[in-house]
C-alpha cells in the first residue's frame, strides 16, 4: 500500500517537473563572464590571453548550468585554437573579448558570450504584447431600415453611446482633428528644432475601426415565424497604418416571433430595449475580442539605418522589453544577433553582436524578437 502510493506521488512529481521544464521559454542570452592566466614565462602574450580566455569559460560552466562538451568556438567569426573544448548546453553561439589587461603577473579578459538554444526550433511562435495607452477609434453605423418595424428604432449616436459608457483597455478615442490640422501647421512655420517633440505627444500610431451593419432578416420556418435583427461587426487594429489585426463576427437577434396561427405570441415591441441591449453587448464583446489581440502580437520588424546608426520601427509600446535581443531571420550564413542599445516608445536602438562584413547589407531584413535574461 505505501509502495503504490509513493509511486503514485513520484509520478505525479516528476509530471509538475517535466510540465515546469517544458514551459520555461529558451532564450538567446548574453552574459558576461572573466577570466585570468598566470604569465609565468617569456612566451607570447597570446598563449596567455588564450588561457585567460578558457578560464572565463571555465568559470561560465562553473555556474552550474552549462555543461562540457567537444565543439568549436568562434571568436569574431574566427576558429580559435583546439585546446578549448567548453560548451554551454544551450550552445555558444559566439563571444567576443570586451576588455583585456596584463596586470603584474596576471593576464585578465572581460567576455561577452552569446548562448544560443541549440534546441529552440527556428519558426517558433514570438508572442509580444503591445500596450499603447489609447487608441484612435472610428466607426461606422449602418441600419438598413426595410423590412423593419417602425418601434426598431436607433439613434445615429447609438454605438457611440455604448462605447463611451463602457472601459476599453487600451481607451478608444476619437482623435482630434483640430488638434492634428495645429500640429501639421506648427510643423510648417515654427523655426524651433524640438518641434517634433510636440508632434510626437500627439501621435498615436494604434487606430480601431469598426463598422457595425444591422438588417432586417425574414428567418421562416415550419412552426415559426421570425424576423431577426442581423447585427455585423467588423473591426481592425492599424499600426502606422498597417492592419495587423481583423475581426468579423454576425449574429441574429428576434425582433419578432411568433407561430404560424398567430396565436402565441412570443417577442413582441415590449421586448425591443432588452434586444438593444443585448445588441450593444454584442458590440462590446467584439471590441473587447479584437482590442484583445494585441496580447498577442506577431511581427518581424526591419533592420533600418540613420547615421550608421542600426534600429527597428518598434518600442516599448509595441512588446519589445530591455533584455530582448534580435536574431536577423531567413540568415544563410551563420546566425547574426543583435543586441539593445536604447529603447523608445516606438523605436529600438539596436547594435550588432555577430561578426559581419558591413551593416549595409542587412538594411531592409527582418529580425525575429528573442528573449534575453
Amino acid at each position: 500500500m505505501f509502495l503504490s502510493r509513493f509511486k503514485y506521488f513520484s509520478s505525479c512529481l516528476t509530471l509538475i517537473l517535466c510540465l515546469v521544464l517544458s514551459s520555461k521559454s529558451h532564450a538567446a542570452n548574453l552574459i558576461t563572464t572573466d577570466g585570468v592566466a598566470v604569465i609565468t614565462s617569456t612566451l607570447d602574450k597570446n598563449i596567455f590571453r588564450s588561457r585567460a580566455i578558457e578560464n572565463a569559460l571555465q568559470n561560465l560552466v562553473g555556474q552550474g548550468s552549462q555543461i562540457v562538451e567537444s565543439f568549436s568556438i568562434v571568436e569574431n567569426g574566427q576558429v580559435l585554437i583546439d585546446q578549448i573544448h567548453l560548451a554551454s548546453k544551450l550552445g555558444i553561439q559566439e563571444y567576443r573579448v570586451v576588455k583585456e589587461e596584463i596586470k603584474g603577473k596576471f593576464y585578465n579578459v572581460s567576455l561577452e558570450v552569446l548562448l544560443n538554444d541549440e534546441n529552440k526550433k527556428e519558426n517558433d511562435e514570438q508572442c509580444r504584447r503591445a500596450a499603447p495607452p489609447f487608441m484612435d477609434l472610428s466607426i461606422d453605423f449602418k441600419v438598413d431600415r426595410n423590412r423593419m418595424p417602425a418601434w426598431a428604432i436607433f439613434s445615429n449616436n447609438f454605438i457611440n453611446q455604448i462605447i463611451e459608457n463602457h472601459e476599453f483597455q487600451p481607451k478608444l478615442q476619437k482623435p482630434n482633428m483640430q488638434s492634428q490640422r495645429q500640429i501639421q501647421a506648427a510643423s510648417l512655420y515654427s523655426l524651433y528644432k524640438n518641434d517634433h517633440q510636440q508632434k510626437k505627444s500627439y501621435e498615436n500610431y494604434y487606430k480601431l475601426h469598426a463598422t457595425v451593419d444591422l438588417e432586417a432578416f425574414q428567418n421562416n420556418n415550419f412552426l415559426d415565424k421570425k424576423l431577426d435583427l442581423k447585427v455585423t461587426v467588423s473591426s481592425h487594429i492599424m499600426r502606422k497604418n498597417e492592419k495587423i489585426l481583423e475581426k468579423k463576427a454576425i449574429n441574429y437577434f428576434p425582433i419578432i416571433k411568433k407561430s404560424l396561427n398567430e396565436a402565441l405570441t412570443r417577442v413582441t415591441r415590449k421586448d425591443w430595449p432588452s434586444t438593444k441591449k443585448s445588441i450593444a453587448n454584442f458590440v462590446i464583446e467584439n471590441l473587447n475580442q479584437q482590442l484583445s489581440g494585441l496580447d498577442c502580437l506577431q511581427f518581424f520588424p526591419k533592420i533600418n539605418a540613420k547615421s550608421g546608426e542600426a534600429f527597428l520601427d518598434y518600442g516599448s509600446l509595441d512588446g519589445i522589453t530591455p533584455s530582448d535581443m534580435f536574431l536577423v531571420r531567413n540568415s544563410k550564413a551563420k546566425k547574426i544577433y543583435f543586441r539593445l542599445e536604447s529603447l523608445d516608445e516606438h523605436r529600438t536602438n539596436i547594435k550588432v553582436i555577430s561578426k559581419i562584413e558591413a551593416l549595409e547589407n542587412l538594411i531592409g531584413s527582418e529580425v525575429e524578437v528573442v528573449s534575453g535574461s
